[in-house]
C-alpha cells in the first residue's frame, strides 16, 4: 500500500508547504495532494494547480495530485492545458482528483450555478480526456461546443482521473468516467463500505475489472509520539473542521447526514473514521481500512487550521520511519 499526505494549506503558507513536500519525498511518501476551497482564511488552496507547479520541478519521484479540484469552476480546455503542462514539468507524475463541489458561496464567487453542475462536470471530464489524446476534437455538448480543437503540448500518457463524491450518480460517474473513486475523509467505515459496494457494482456494469482499479482513500490523520499527545492535538485542531466548518456554516452535505454522530465529540466521531494516535496505534487503525476497504493508496490529511508546520514535519518523520515501512 502507498501512503500520501495533504500538507500545510493556504497560500500564505507556501514556504512551509514546499518544505513539507521535499521532506515527504525524502521520507518515502508516494504522493502529495492539494485541496481546493475559496475565501477561507489561512486554509485550503484557491489555485491548487499553481501550488503543485511550484513543487513539480523541485521533486523527482513523489506523485502530485488534487484532492480535489472543483471542476465546474474551470473551462475544460484550461484544465486540459494546465495539467498537460504539469505533466511535462513533473515528468508524468500528476493525478487529477476532481468533484462537483457543494459550497453555495464558492459557486456565487465564480458566477456558476449550482444546478446541473453534475451534468456540466461529466461533459468536462469527457472533453478533457479527448483533448489529451486526440489530434482534433469536435464536441457538441449542452455546456461545451468546439470544432477541430487541439491543445499543445499533450501528455505523453494521459494522467489518471480520480473522482470524488458520494451520491449514487456520483459513484456511477466515478466508475464510468474516472480511473478511480477517491472518497473524502469525512465518512465513517459503514458509509465507506456501502458506497464502495455501489461503486464496484457500477464498475462491473461498465465492463471494468474491480481488481484492476486503484482503491485510494483520504483520512484525517494526527500522529504523535503518544496516543495522549495525538488526541490532545486532534481535539485542539482537527475538530475545528467539524465543529466550525462542516457542522457550522458550511453545511457539509455528508456530515449533516451522519446518523446521530455528534460532530463535537472526538471519541465518537473518530471511531472507524480518523487515524489518530502513536505510530503503533495508527498502524492498527490503517490496517483496519486495509482489511475492510482494501485501500491501496492512503492519503492522510495532516493540516488543520492553526496546527504548526513543526508538528506536521514531526508527523511526516513518524509516518515515514515507523508506518510506511510496515505497509511496504
Amino acid at each position: 500500500m502507498q501512503i500520501g499526505f495533504i500538507p500545510t494549506e493556504g497560500g500564505s503558507y507556501y514556504p512551509e508547504f514546499v518544505e513539507e513536500v521535499l521532506c515527504g519525498e525524502e521520507l518515502g511518501f508516494a504522493s502529495v495532494w492539494l485541496e481546493e476551497h475559496h475565501s477561507v482564511k489561512n486554509h485550503y488552496w484557491p489555485s491548487p494547480l499553481v501550488g503543485l507547479a511550484g513543487v513539480a520541478t523541485r521533486t523527482s519521484s513523489i506523485l502530485l495530485g488534487t484532492d480535489i479540484l472543483v471542476l465546474p469552476f474551470y473551462h475544460p480546455v484550461r484544465v486540459a492545458e494546465d495539467i498537460a503542462m504539469l505533466d511535462v514539468m513533473s515528468r508524468g507524475r500528476f493525478i487529477l482528483g476532481a468533484a462537483i463541489g457543494y459550497r453555495p458561496e464558492e459557486f456565487a464567487l465564480y458566477g456558476v450555478p449550482l444546478e446541473k453542475r453534475g451534468a456540466q462536470y461529466a461533459e468536462s471530464i469527457a472533453l478533457i480526456r479527448r483533448l489529451w489524446s486526440e489530434d482534433s476534437v469536435t464536441f457538441q455538448g449542452k455546456y461545451y461546443q468546439m470544432e477541430n480543437a487541439r491543445i499543445e503540448p499533450r501528455p505523453a500518457r494521459p494522467p489518471q482521473i480520480w473522482l470524488g463524491g458520494w451520491g449514487e450518480l456520483m459513484l456511477k460517474r466515478a466508475a464510468t468516467l474516472g480511473d478511480a473513486w477517491v472518497p473524502g475523509p469525512t465518512a465513517g467505515l459503514d458509509k465507506l463500505l456501502t458506497a464502495k459496494a455501489q461503486y464496484l457494482a457500477f464498475l462491473q456494469d461498465a465492463g471494468k475489472d474491480p481488481l484492476s482499479v486503484p482503491a485510494p482513500l483520504t483520512r484525517e490523520g494526527v500522529i504523535a509520539e503518544t496516543d495522549e499527545k495525538a488526541k490532545e492535538m486532534a481535539e485542539r485542531y482537527l475538530m475545528i473542521n467539524y465543529r466550525d466548518e462542516y457542522g457550522g456554516g458550511w453545511a457539509h452535505p455528508l456530515i449533516r447526514k451522519e446518523d446521530g454522530v455528534p460532530i463535537n465529540q472526538l471519541d465518537a466521531l473518530s471511531q472507524d473514521r480518523f487515524i489518530i494516535g502513536s505510530p503503533d496505534t495508527c498502524i492498527k487503525q490503517i490496517q483496519r481500512f486495509v482489511d475492510t476497504f482494501q485501500v491501496d493508496h492512503l492519503i492522510c490529511r495532516l493540516y488543520f487550521p492553526g496546527i504548526s508546520h513543526e508538528f506536521i514535519m514531526r508527523e511526516l518523520e513518524l509516518i515515514g520511519k515507523e508506518i510506511i515501512p510496515v505497509f511496504k
